[in-house]
Order: structure tokens, then C-alpha cells, then sequence
């Protein structure tokens, strides 16, 4: 029967989750917050993490490597969620790399710390993320007076672990070299994609995490977002994994979309086989049974509660992101593409 000639009386089929928080999702300097907005009203996401943009998304290299660039990019980021900023949730970029202090990585930090404080303290913005070590390693010495600035100031921080796009960055984002946030108390974020390939050891990072933040959340703060990292044919297992052997609070449900991006194909290239990869896989796993509330609180929870509720507790005061004055040319955007 096609839709035309549906019956009066039956609706559509509406998602089996209450309400939608994408924890991970990409500005690429080429779309509006009307194409943004438009997506997720389309797709009942009431909010979203906005990461300013970074990566060029024809080559996945990264465009964070000079001041220059990192500065445009977090104007940019702040301007289009001053369009909506109880929805969109800002992150800023942040790269202290060597190379950006001339080869001193003491400098670079410190550039980076001044960064994070003109973000916060001008632009509004209250995350920063999806931060990629690029030939700096999360336990160098120096980072450690970033992270502190960020806990300080109270940025729900991002980091990227497992293999990363352009090649040149994965042995950098292992796991467990974010173990060293436990020096910083109140340091509150997420790890993405489940650190695949090492999704066992980003796991076991963050089962221990998990002790830690039950008994003083301030001892530890991270929890892991489920965007799609692995290939198909480990999706399930990350997700079978990570449902099996973590507390349902630490999961987070993320896309890890390019903007811009149409309805039809954020329904079915993203939200819909992430709620299929729940179901599945907890029901292989044996967590709750099929119809229970139990079922339905662990999907409230992963679709939506953990990462606000995260993010609530990381925040100081709500983000009062600024709009720029005049339109912010972004040159690394490649203008007319559509991310696939």
C-alpha cells in the first residue's frame, strides 16, 4: 500500500526513545544553523554537541594547524549556535601542537590555554572537542596545565581515541593515555568512538572510570560516546562490548555527522541503525528484557539523559555563544560538498 493511499487512521512510525541528544557531530564550515536546525527538527534531536570544524572533508586532513585557522574556526563554531543556544552546544578546537609554538610545545600549550580562556570568557562556548593529539601524546607534561584550565574553567572536553581518518594521528589516541585527566579533579568529558580499534582497552578505561565516578565524580569524568568508528562488520561487537561490560550511564549515543546533512539520510545512515545496534544488542546481551521499562530507561538513557546530564554537571553556567558581526569566511570548507 503506498503512502498516498494510506488508511485515516494510521499513523506513522514515530522512534521508540523519548527524547534525542547527539553527543558528536561536525561543523564543516559550509552549512547554516537553519540546515542544521531543519535536520534535527526533522528527527526529533532536541540537541546536539557542535564541534567547530577541523578536518577538510574531501582529504580528512586536519585544518587546525596554525592559530589563525583554530581562532576562525571557534568564531565560526560560536556564531552558528548563537542561533539556537539552548539546543546547539558549542565546542571549541583546540591543537597544541608543536608546530604552533614553533616547534616549543610550552608555547603551543600556553597559546592553547589562552585560546580556551577567550572561548569561554568571549565567545561563550562551554566545550571543547573533538580534540585530536597531533604529534603531542595527552600525558606530555605541558598538556597538563591545558587540561587543568579546562576543568577550571568548567569545558566539557572531547577527546578523540582510535585509528583517526588521516592517517598520521591513531598512535597518539590510545585510550588509556587519557588516564592521566585522573590528576585533574573535575575534569569532565567523553572519549569517543569507543576507541576502536582498541575498543577493549578504551572499555576497561572507562569500567574503572566508572568505580571512581561513582564514589567522587570530581576522582573522574569521562564516560564514551558509540559513533560509528568501527567498520560495519564490528559495529555490533563494539556495541555488544560496551552494553555488556559498562554501566548503562557511561554510554552516549553520536553520530559523528558532517553538517550539512538531510533528514532522510541522518534517519538511516545514523539514527536508526544505532537504535537497531541498542536493541540487538541488548538483547543478545541478556540486559533487560524486551518491553520492559528497564529497556526503555537504558535507551532514555543513552539517547539522551547521560550525555545531558553530563554535560550539565561539567558546565559552570550555560554557554552564551556570540554571534559574529559579519559572516566568517571559512576557506577550508569544500564549498558544494555533501558529507557521505
Amino acid at each position: 500500500m503506498s503512502e498516498v493511499s494510506r488508511p485515516p487512521n494510521v499513523e506513522p512510525m514515530t522512534y521508540n526513545v523519548e527524547k534525542i541528544l547527539d553527543a558528536h557531530t561536525h561543523l564543516t564550515g559550509q552549512e547554516s544553523p537553519g540546515q542544521i536546525l531543519e535536520c534535527m527538527n526533522a528527527c526529533a534531536v532536541e540537541k546536539a554537541f557542535i564541534f567547530a570544524p577541523e578536518l577538510d572533508v574531501a582529504t580528512r586532513h586536519l585544518t587546525n594547524n596554525n592559530l589563525d585557522d583554530i581562532r576562525r574556526h571557534n568564531d565560526y563554531c560560536a556564531d552558528v549556535c548563537s542561533a539556537e543556544p539552548d539546543r546547539l552546544l558549542g565546542f571549541c578546537t583546540l591543537n597544541p601542537a608543536p608546530d604552533i609554538g614553533d616547534g616549543d610545545l610550552d608555547r603551543a600549550v600556553d597559546l592553547m590555554v589562552e585560546e580556551a580562556h577567550r572561548c569561554y570568557h568571549e565567545l561563550g562556548l562551554r566545550g571543547a572537542g573533538e580534540l585530536v593529539p597531533t604529534r603531542w601524546y595527552p600525558y606530555d607534561p605541558p598538556l597538563l596545565r591545558l587540561w587543568e584550565t579546562l576543568a577550571e574553567l568548567g569545558m566539557y572536553t572531547v577527546f578523540h581515541t582510535g585509528i583517526f581518518y588521516d592517517g598520521r594521528e591513531s598512535s597518539y589516541c590510545r585510550p588509556t593515555y587519557y588516564e592521566v585527566a585522573h590528576q585533574v579533579r573535575g575534569f569532565m568529558g567523553h572519549l569517543a568512538h569507543v576507541g576502536w580499534p582498541w575498543h577493549d582497552e578504551c572499555i576497561a578505561v572507562i569500567n574503572i572510570g566508572s568505580k571512581f565516578m561513582r564514589s567522587d565524580p570530581d576522582e573522574w569524568g569521562f564516560k564514551t560516546d558509540l559513533s560509528f568508528e568501527a567498520p560495519a562488520d564490528w559495529q555490533l561487537e563494539v556495541w555488544q562490548r560496551s552494553i555488556d561490560t559498562l554501566p548503562p550511564e557511561m554510554l552516549l549515543y553520536a553520530s559523528d555527522v558532517f553538517w550539512p546533512c538531510e533528514p532522510e539520510q541522518y534517519r538511516e545512515k545514523y539514527l536508526q541503525p544505532q537504535l537497531g545496534l541498542f536493541e540487538t544488542a541488548t538483547t543478545l546481551g541478556h540486559i533487560v528484557e524486551e518491553g520492559s521499562p528497564t529497556r526503555k530507561e537504558y535507551r532514555d538513557m543513552i539517547f539522551f539523559e547521560n550525555a545531558r546530564s553530563h554535560w550539565q554537571d561539567a558546565i559552570r553556567e550555560p554557554q552564551t555563544p556570540r554571534s559574529a558581526p559579519e559572516s566568517i569566511e571559512m576557506p577550508n570548507a569544500l564549498q558544494g560538498h555533501s558529507h557521505v
